[in-house]
């Protein structure tokens, strides 16, 4: 398979990708206007037309939202800016009585083929923690105890957090369509 291009600004989804993907990858920082939407996967796929508009060659980028249950979806997509805004310690503070701890990570993966746009998403679905566990892994990771386990991504070792995350999940998908689209080619 060729080089894929990525467009992010992200140095750990940079890291999970290649891991995740195995294949070889060529990163291209690009700040990427981000529409406003609860969709995660209409805020992926228009950033991936920005960046083919930009770049004129087949790219990939991911957008992920943290769901929480107990404040109705919010951040959702605005995960980021959150997280800037407030930090974990923050967010943990503010739940810190509510009892309904559930939380959904998704991750949408988009890829601009030259023609058209394929999504792809992959949901995580889990607890917050009550404390931050961990020095592993980035943003939420430390506050985010996935389901079936008892540790935070942020516990976790890489390519354990890579074996059950929402990112691989999608990332599955996504190399599952290109080799697909690999053997009608051959």
């Amino acid at each position: 398979m060729k080089k894929i291009l990525v467009a992010t600004t992200n140095i750990g989804k940079k890291q999970e990708m290649s891991d995740i993907l195995k294949t070889p990858l060529d990163f291209v920082e690009l700040e990427l206007d981000e529409v406003q939407s609860m969709d995660i996967s209409y805020v992926s796929k228009r950033k991936t037309e920005e960046a083919f508009k930009i770049l004129k060659k087949p790219v990939i980028t991911d957008d992920v939202g943290v769901f929480i249950d107990a404040w109705n979806g919010f951040p959702g997509p605005f995960a980021k800016y959150i997280l800037e805004t407030l930090g974990n310690k923050n967010i943990l503070k503010l739940l810190e009585k509510e009892k309904n701890r559930k939380v959904i990570v998704k991750s949408a993966v988009s890829y601009h083929d030259g023609k058209k746009v394929h999504t792809f998403v992959g949901i995580a679905e889990g607890k917050l923690a009550y404390k931050e566990k961990g020095k592993n892994g980035w943003g939420f990771d430390p506050i985010i105890i996935p389901h079936g386990d008892k540790r935070t991504f942020g516990e976790m070792r890489p390519h354990e957090k890579n074996g059950v995350s929402h990112r691989r999940k999608a990332l599955d998908k996504l190399k599952e369509f290109l080799e697909s689209k690999n053997k009608k080619m051959l």
